[in-house]
């Protein structure tokens, strides 16, 4: 029997949802402000919390952001149950870890299916976890891609985003996505996932003292496989991270996974610096104008002071953020001595669209030329190994790339 703990300070709301949820075989529990219902939680354990915003004391935000802090509530389902109903609101609602957000009045039908959906999401993600099976054995040959840029506004979050989840699709094969950009980084937006987990759950932690089942603590799972590690919304959390717990963690996380893509800050700063000491390629994404170029400029000549090689360890991904008067990528490549090896066409309604939904272009869109670009681009920035041979039972992505390249060589 699940257990239902509601959180409100309004008796009337404790009764309704109950009758809500009547003949669902629910054990209900209610708290009658947040510190009750902290009380509650950690005492009863329950499998779901419904939580009302407004409350004397404790607000709803608060109450969620300390029980995402405590690593047995780090996956427990939250609905948030409030009247009030702006953008701001829901967006505070999704930062703080909320998996749900129902207005009231709320109708009892669609609170029950939403309860149902959360359990149910829940008791499969339980089975899927990664903290059920923790790797032990490192992965062989693991390929680790960081997208970066000195320059923000180039797309690098929405390149790694959809880049890795076009290598999970591709080949099934373990893939991580990895958001360090911790300035209010984007990626669990982009994926429409909320924030229960991120880096700063490990800060506590000194280097020596992190293990397989505290970094699996903050890994989330998206719907298609690929798991993935989400930054904090708020930089005064991501101040408490420190960089060589950062590094410990990244070489545990590179010795589990097939194919790790990290989403980097638009700087050399600590942070960076410990992803680039062990991936093994760097896109870096430039648009057409002058300062990005010369952004591009200045990145290259840190790459090759870091000892990175310019012909096989660096990628010259140019973006089109308008649509016209860039300069020609010739010119950029000649520029910057390095080959272009993407070019993605303008195409800002796609991405903005895709940001907004939190639905990542290349899963919702699967045919647009710009999904198909980063679909063949993902394989060909995958392993030798995976690449040379045909998969014994092929994806759709897999199908889609081998016919696109079928088609090219007729």
């Amino acid at each position: 029997m699940a257990q239902v703990l509601i959180i409100d300070d309004e008796a009337i709301y404790h009764t309704l949802v109950t009758r809500s949820l009547e003949g669902f075989n629910y054990f209900i529990s209610t708290a009658e402000n947040g510190k009750e219902g902290l009380e509650k939680a950690r005492s009863i354990k329950p499998n779901l919390i419904i939580c009302d915003v407004n409350m004397p004391g404790i607000t709803g935000y608060e109450v969620v952001r300390t029980l995402r802090r405590e690593s047995e509530f780090a996956k427990t389902p939250i609905l948030m149950l409030t009247a009030q109903s702006g953008l701001q609101d829901k967006l505070s609602a999704f930062e703080a870890g909320v998996d749900e957000f129902l207005t009231k009045p709320f109708e009892p039908a669609e609170l029950a299916a939403r309860v149902s959906v959360l359990l149910r999401r829940a008791e499969v993600e339980t089975l899927t976890s990664p903290i059920q099976v923790v790797q032990t054995v490192p992965r062989e040959n693991a390929r680790m891609i960081v997208v970066h840029s000195l320059r923000g506004g180039t797309g690098c979050s929405s390149i790694a985003v959809n880049l890795a989840l076009g290598l999970q699709d591709l080949w099934n094969q373990k893939t991580i996505l990895l958001d360090l950009t911790m300035m209010a980084g984007q990626v669990a937006l982009m994926l429409n996932i909320p924030l229960k987990r991120t880096w700063a759950d490990i800060a506590k932690y000194a280097p020596d003292e992190l293990d397989s089942y505290v970094v699996n603590s903050i890994i989330s799972r998206y719907e298609n496989g690929m798991a993935f590690i989400a930054a904090p919304t708020l930089p005064t959390e991501a101040d408490m991270i420190k960089h060589e717990t950062l590094g410990a963690a990244l070489r545990m996380i590179k010795n589990q996974y097939d194919y790790v893509v990290v989403d980097l800050p638009h700087d050399f700063h600590e942070f960076t610096l410990q992803a680039l000491d062990i991936t093994d390629m760097i896109l870096m994404v430039a648009t057409p104008d002058m300062a990005s170029v010369r952004a591009s400029a200045a990145a290259l000549d840190t790459y090759r002071k870091l000892s990175f090689s310019m012909k096989n360890q660096i990628r010259l991904v140019i973006n089109a953020t308008f649509p016209r008067l860039g300069l020609p990528h010739e010119k950029i490549a000649t520029a910057l001595g390095i080959p272009v090896s993407a070019l993605i066409g303008y195409s800002p309604d796609m991405f903005v669209e895709a940001i907004n939904a939190g639905k990542p272009f290349i899963l919702s869109r699967p045919t647009d030329p710009v999904s198909e670009l980063i679909e063949d681009y993902a394989f060909n920035l995958s392993k030798p190994e995976h690449k040379k041979t045909r998969p014994e039972n092929p994806t759709k992505a897999w199908l889609r790339v081998y016919k696109r390249f079928s088609e090219r060589k007729k």
